[in-house]
């Protein structure tokens, strides 16, 4: 596996048909609204971004490090993606119904990707210490 740099950040290249694992992870920002953002490292292969982007809330900072990951991918890979979003992983399987508009927007934007790259993804809740992605933030 490999990276290959795009002005959208790196993509990730899977030589062999094994299952990717990637955790993601989001910060909203602080009061004054500086500091949110949110990272995604795929410890198979071991690359990462790391983006900060300020304005976010916690929410968004989540749904924005999924939809970068899965950006990230490659055409028609099957993926593991790890959060520690409750709401994220809850809104993607249909547990929870979604109420913020802005959430429906980047849901059916991530629903919109996994469709186009033909993408294999399972997204599992995990607590935080257990999220690699949240180191990076």
């Amino acid at each position: 596996m490999k990276t290959t740099n795009k002005a959208a950040g790196p993509v990730l290249v899977q030589k062999e048909t094994n299952r990717l694992t990637v955790f993601v992870d989001g910060s909203g920002s602080k009061p004054d609204g500086t500091r949110s953002g949110f990272a995604w490292i795929c410890t198979t292969t071991q690359e990462k971004r790391v983006e900060r982007v300020s304005g976010l809330t916690n929410n968004q900072a989540e749904y924005r490090a999924f939809i970068a990951a899965l950006t990230a991918l490659p055409d028609g890979v099957c993926v593991e993606v790890f959060s520690d979003s409750q709401v994220l992983c809850c809104q993607f399987d249909g547990t929870y119904k979604v109420h913020d508009p802005d959430l429906a927007i980047l849901l059916s934007q991530a629903q919109s990707l996994i469709e186009q790259k033909n993408l294999s993804v399972t997204l599992r809740w995990v607590p935080r210490n257990r999220n690699a992605a949240g180191k990076h933030l």
